[in-house]
């Protein structure tokens, strides 16, 4: 549970910068920039003694679809960002910890328990009332753009993480925390920055300056933290129940977007967002 709750605070830490860095630098460079920190640290990590442990090729085509997925969720994700503000949709895509959990029961073979069943209802419920409503003072993004545009994207965000984040600890059971984390990284990495240089190539005034790629590179850090914090936990532990306790990350992003952009939540996403949570936080007991 410590290493769950680790992986929380890096996650929660690394989406809030992510989401300056992305209305600072753009979607590709705060993505491109992110996982190549991610990468460099993993590398890094190499010359110290990590557990490697030979994958087969069920265990490569998993972390292969975990990386494509990782990709199509950090997109959604900080686009959402872009679009919306940060107090709507992070507890939005904190609700993959709910598509974890079922993916943990129905293929991992791990049983729920009445109060797991009671928790995944709160955190549905929760999402439900999150999304409701745009919180009041969030202004609607430069160009137009509405304050609930960034939901669509959140949601791709969230299922294409949810299931993610079960592949890594399913694979992390039998590879050890590190392996699953460095393939998964290679393969979001090389698709992300085959896109970015071809964008660039064809339109050099959307690179973003050198100075606004601080931000993204600390998320980054932080990113690969949260996920080496993440398959250890599930490595020792359940799949079900680590996912739903690194899912408390939105307490950091929420209090960031409130500090920060003076964000404020109206009483239903107060009440959704605690549902949410409170649904996670019995989840993460029911074992």
């Amino acid at each position: 549970m410590l290493y769950a709750l680790c992986a929380a605070v890096a996650w929660g830490a690394g989406d809030f910068l992510g989401a300056v860095g992305t209305r600072r630098a753009g979607l590709l460079g705060t993505m491109c920039t992110g996982q190549a920190v991610a990468c460099l640290a993993l590398a890094l990590l190499t010359l110290a003694p990590v557990p490697v442990t030979r994958p087969g090729p069920g265990d490569l085509v998993t972390l292969a679809a975990s990386g494509v997925l990782g990709v199509i969720s950090y997109a959604g994700f900080y686009r959402a960002l872009q679009l919306g503000p940060v107090s709507l949709v992070s507890p939005m895509f904190s609700a993959y910890a709910v598509v974890a959990v079922i993916l943990a029961v129905v293929f991992g073979g791990e049983r729920l328990t009445l109060p797991g069943l009671a928790g995944v209802a709160l955190t549905i419920g929760g999402v439900v009332l999150v999304s409701a409503v745009a919180p009041a003072g969030a202004e609607p993004q430069p160009g137009g753009r509405g304050r609930r545009d960034g939901v669509p994207y959140a949601l791709v965000a969230m299922l294409s993480w949810g299931v993610t984040i079960y592949l890594l600890g399913r694979a992390s059971e039998s590879l050890g925390w590190f392996l699953p984390v460095a393939l998964s990284r290679v393969v979001t990495f090389a698709i992300i920055l085959s896109v970015t240089a071809v964008v660039f190539l064809r339109r050099p005034a959307a690179r973003p300056r050198p100075a606004t790629l601080l931000l993204p590179g600390i998320a980054g850090f932080l990113d690969v933290v949260a996920f080496i914090a993440y398959t250890r936990a599930t490595a020792a532990g359940s799949v079900a129940v680590t996912a739903a306790a690194s899912a408390c990350f939105p307490l950091i992003v929420i209090a960031g977007g409130v500090v920060v952009f003076h964000e404020r939540l109206r009483g239903r996403q107060i009440l959704g967002t605690a549902m949410t949570l409170a649904g996670l936080l019995v989840l993460g007991l029911s074992r």
